[in-house]
């Protein structure tokens, strides 16, 4: 509990110091799991219906996906670079999602952990607001360094997924869904917390925690993660 509260604490401050230098319109920090997919997400400006749109339609054309950004040497995405300008009118994403919602710029910072992206910030801009200025990104890649080292103790490190004990390689049967939901139980969030997430149902969810435990052989939540992680 004690961490969680320096985390939340540490994650404030964090924010903080990017509206004051940066100035986003919305600010998100997110988790990237070892798969690259994204979880645990914080909003600070944004609308709730704007990110359950993007989780249920355009998350997976994101051209500043985590899956899209492993191989980026840089740590400080910008929309013009991943989407130049040229571009935006074959676009889906900007078309039907950037657009409508009258965003004018994203930028993405991502936090590596021993080189693997283990978190990253996205911040928008909105009209009437300018996009954001080569002095912004100058701003970001200075705090960039700077949010890891502040943060690197609220994520740690992204534990493997591995089969209990006990049986046969039961995890490696695990759907996708049904591993993105084990991930977030174990970093403590609620059904409630999952179903936002993943823009799930929270009866979605409890259907997918049972079929788990049936599949491990475990009880608890407590026991699920102790039968995939620990």
């Amino acid at each position: 509990m004690q961490r969680d509260t320096q985390g939340n604490a540490a994650l404030q401050t964090a924010v903080a110091t990017i509206e004051g230098l940066v100035r986003p319109g919305a600010t998100v920090f997110y988790r990237i799991g070892a798969d690259h997919a994204p979880s645990g997400f914080e909003l600070f400006g944004l609308a709730e219906a704007m990110h359950r749109t993007w989780l249920q339609r355009y998350c997976v054309l994101d051209p500043m996906h985590p899956s899209r950004c492993v191989q980026q040497r840089g740590n400080v995405l910008t929309l013009d670079g991943e989407l130049p300008e040229a571009l935006r009118d074959a676009s889906v994403y900007w078309l039907r999602f950037l657009r409508p919602y009258r965003v004018v710029d994203v930028m993405e910072v991502l936090l590596r952990e021993q080189g693997r992206l283990a978190a990253a910030f996205s911040l928008l801009r909105f009209a009437p607001d300018p996009p954001f200025s080569a002095c912004d990104i100058e701003r970001a890649n200075v705090l960039q360094p700077l949010l890891e080292v502040a943060l690197a103790a609220t994520w740690g490190s992204e534990p493997a997924m591995h089969a209990p004990q006990h049986g046969t390689n039961v995890a490696s049967r695990l759907t996708h869904r049904e591993e993105q939901i084990a991930r977030l139980v174990r970093n403590g969030l609620s059904n409630k917390a999952i179903a936002r997430d993943l823009d799930l149902s929270q009866p979605t969810v409890k259907t997918h925690l049972l079929r788990m435990f049936r599949k491990l052989g475990v009880s608890s939540r407590t026991e699920l993660v102790g039968a995939l992680f620990l």
